[in-house]
């Protein structure tokens, strides 16, 4: 896992985690940074982002949101700059969060994931989640296509469920 510092993310951020969104999310499924900006000014709401210092001071290379509705936490979104992917720090903004989300009594993560995203349904299995359902025709791509949402779940404290095979 990388060694990057985490910190928490203010609105202020607002601007940086649209940039890196635009560019992990080229279907459609970005976010502005108005709408970050709002979901960061949210008290229920816990961001998380990876820093690289380089020459010119720090450079944000990933974020997390969660929306804490105790006893579970919904992973709003995740995203790592494309350049900065690779180096763990999509599962160092997990586990972080996972590790600050206990206070709040949070037992149960969720998320929900387009199903077309292989890379990611791949990472979160990872992780530990599994699928417990399906949002039909939720996302919408360019060109009016309509992709599944993919329901994920997986306990909080990390637990990996065993196979009964």
């Amino acid at each position: 896992m990388s060694d990057q510092p985490v910190r928490l993310l203010t609105p202020e951020d607002a601007p940086a985690c649209a940039r890196i969104h635009e560019a992990c999310f080229t279907n459609g499924d970005n976010w502005s940074a108005w709408a970050f900006r709002d979901t960061l000014a949210l008290s229920t709401t816990l961001g998380l982002a990876t820093e690289d210092a380089g020459g010119d001071g720090a450079r944000m290379t990933g974020f997390i949101l969660f929306q804490k509705t105790p006893p579970d936490a919904e992973i709003l979104t995740l995203a790592v700059s494309p350049d900065a992917q690779r180096q763990g720090l999509a599962s160092l903004l997990l586990e972080r969060g996972v590790q600050l989300l206990g206070p709040y009594g949070t037992d149960r993560l969720l998320l929900d994931v387009a199903a077309d995203n292989d890379a990611a349904v791949k990472f979160y299995q990872g992780c530990g989640f599994l699928a417990d359902g399906r949002r039909k025709n939720y996302y919408r791509r360019p060109g009016g296509q309509l992709v599944d949402a993919l329901l994920m779940s997986r306990p909080a404290a990390g637990h990996k469920p065993e196979s009964r095979a």
